[in-house]
């Protein structure tokens, strides 16, 4: 049966599918205002179908042999000042999108079973910290409560009460590539950060890998609890919460923001900073939810330490035994790599690749050459094999590349740690361009696949 998602193209649904996706989900369906712009914006075979939420429209096909409903959609509450309009926005993008979603249940035959949605720890309203909050908490008043009350309050109107509801109330979504850490970055960056108000606020995180892995584990099983904290366990005081950023970006925090500037500069937006909740993931653990990032520092050193990750997946059309033994071919790599940086292999240690071979090549970058030496770490035929830098211009690269059967096609997928030379300042210096470059280079290495292969990453049906 199939899994229809809203939102998917955010920074949450975006991971979520290919979460989905690696661990077997076969049909998936995205609701969007443009399904063909959806459509090829992925690498995988999902199917894109029209809604439009602020029209009451969607396209009733897509709900054929669904049996789990994934609601993500919603404004961006930290877009832009909350003006009356924007407001308006925040709450309909909410509302309305769930209620068209649960009329179109009520008023057609559906196999729906399950209706996960999102919401927010904010529906508890502001707390102080010796509060610990957990899914049975009363609900608060203020803007952000209300809003989320009437969210959740749309799926009471389901007419079939067999429907299973989970509603994700979630906290401050930590994320490498956008999301919430993103802004927090930049006073860190210019060296002027510092505590926010009193910096006694709780904030309430988790680690995006946590997020779609929760999302994944409620689809997998079916809870009667009607809401789930989305938080890692421990939430941190705004105070400490800082500190432990600057411990991992090695950057100063001595320079406060009083809370009337925020209020001034922001106006009832600046609630999203200088308010704060200490939500407590009962119903998660007492499922057996297990968190990849409980501790924040670690999930911090995981987004914004020296050490970064690249992540990529991709579909083709083609049998698995193939497209692996295409990229167990070192040669190949010259085919799939711009040419712009000149990559040639010199050779290897055995004749066909496995566990323990070397393999030398040269490239260049930035106009300099480098003689860089791999080995191949783990070999596992037809399913994933490793290759780590044992001499060449990153400080660590370790790149995973997995394989798997999926929807009469194999799914790729690139998983790579890697790390600057020179330490924090390589980093400071380098990095960003660094990072540019890997796009640059593995987004030319999905196309080229397509043409080889015969595919297109448009799979609209």
């Amino acid at each position: 049966m199939g899994i229809i998602i809203t939102g998917a193209t955010g920074l949450i649904g975006r991971e979520l599918i290919h979460e989905l996706a690696i661990h077997g989900h076969e049909d998936i369906r995205v609701l969007s205002r443009n399904p063909e712009k959806a459509q090829a914006s992925f690498n995988i075979p999902i199917k894109c179908f029209y809604w439009d939420p602020q029209k009451g429209e969607v396209d009733k096909d897509a709900f054929n042999s669904v049996d789990t409903i994934i609601h993500l959609a919603g404004e961006n509450i930290g877009a832009r000042r909350w003006s009356k309009k924007q407001k308006e926005e925040i709450v309909n993008s909410r509302v309305l999108s769930t209620r068209l979603l649960v009329n179109t249940i009520n008023e057609n035959k559906t196999s729906i079973k399950k209706f996960i949605s999102a919401s927010a720890i904010g529906i508890y309203g502001n707390r102080s910290g010796d509060q610990v909050l957990d899914e049975q908490a009363g609900f608060g008043s203020d803007f952000l409560a209300k809003t989320c009350i009437a969210w959740e309050k749309e799926t009471e109107r389901l007419t079939n009460k067999d429907i299973l509801v989970n509603h994700v109330r979630t906290g401050i979504v930590l994320a490498s590539n956008g999301g919430a850490l993103e802004k927090m970055l930049i006073p860190f960056k210019l060296g002027v950060a510092g505590k926010l108000g009193s910096g006694k606020q709780m904030m309430s995180w988790i680690h995006l890998a946590d997020m779609v892995a929760i999302y994944r584990f409620l689809v997998e099983n079916d809870f009667e609890e009607s809401a789930f904290n989305a938080v890692a366990p421990k939430a941190y005081s705004n105070s400490n919460f800082t500190r432990v950023m600057g411990k991992v970006l090695k950057r100063p925090t001595i320079l406060p923001a009083p809370g009337f500037a925020l209020k001034i500069a922001l106006g009832e937006m600046s609630t999203l900073v200088l308010d704060g909740q200490n939500v407590y993931p009962k119903n998660l653990l007492d499922k057996g939810y297990s968190f990849k990032f409980e501790n924040l520092e670690d999930a911090l050193q995981n987004l914004v330490g020296l050490e970064k990750e690249f992540k990529q997946v991709q579909w083709v059309e083609r049998p698995l035994d193939e497209v692996f033994g295409f990229f167990s071919d070192e040669k190949n790599l010259e085919t799939i790599t711009p040419d712009s940086l000149s990559f040639k292999v010199l050779g290897k240690s055995t004749p066909q690749i496995e566990a323990g071979t070397i393999i030398d090549y040269q490239l260049s970058l930035y106009g300099l050459p480098f003689k860089w030496k791999t080995e191949i770490s783990s070999y596992d035929q037809n399913n994933e094999f490793t290759d780590t830098q044992l001499k060449g211009p990153y400080k660590k690269w370790v790149h995973t590349h997995g394989f798997k059967v999926y929807a009469n096609g194999t799914l790729m997928t690139d998983n790579v740690s890697y790390m600057v030379p020179m330490g924090q300042l390589g980093s400071m210096v380098a990095g960003a361009f660094v990072k540019k470059d890997i796009n640059k280079i593995f987004n030319y290495r999905s196309q080229k696949l397509y043409k080889i292969f015969g595919e297109t990453n448009n799979h609209a049906e």
